[in-house]
């Protein structure tokens, strides 16, 4: 695992800044992501940011406020990280996140026999969508809303859920 920079925690978090819009200091997906950099760089961090320890604990208060959401902090994520409407999100500590990924409510990022998802850079994973065990998802791929997703899925890929069309009462056939 590489361990983050004090620079390199602060580059990220001004892209997931910019991701939020001018909203962003009271949106509370930045929050969450805040609460996950900061965490991140204090377990992980060159020693002198252990000193973090107050601010990631009022960060963490203030994401359980907010949100259930939970990113943990061994997870590496790029730059540009989205969290659009940051309720019941849960990732894996062993899944890898890319740049400017974007994950929806109730995303679950799990592990199976050992092994987790690994995100391509500008993919979305869309509301309810599980993605489970050693799934690499490309770049600039959509998960379609309550996916349950257990292979991989190439670059600039969309995966959703069949529906069938239902023809509608009284209609002829």
């Amino acid at each position: 695992m590489e361990r983050p920079s004090f620079k390199e925690t602060l580059t990220a978090l001004k892209r997931d800044a910019q991701r939020y819009g001018a909203g962003w200091p009271i949106h509370a997906g930045f929050w969450v992501v805040l609460s996950y950099r900061i965490r991140r760089l204090r377990k992980f961090g060159p020693f002198p940011c252990r000193l973090l320890l107050p601010l990631d604990l009022l960060l963490g208060i203030a994401r359980r406020m907010r949100s259930d959401s939970l990113i943990a902090a061994a997870v590496p994520a790029g730059p540009g990280l989205y969290l659009p409407h940051p309720s019941g999100l849960f990732v894996n500590p062993m899944a890898v996140l890319g740049a400017d990924v974007a994950l929806f409510q109730q995303v679950s990022l799990a592990e199976w026999q050992g092994r987790a998802p690994v995100i391509g850079d500008g993919s979305s994973i869309f509301a309810g969508a599980k993605v489970i065990g050693g799934v690499r998802i490309g770049r600039g791929c959509k998960v379609g809303a309550n996916v349950v997703l257990t292979q991989d899925v190439p670059d600039h890929s969309s995966v959703s859920v069949a529906a069938p069309v239902v023809r509608a009462r009284g209609g002829r056939s």
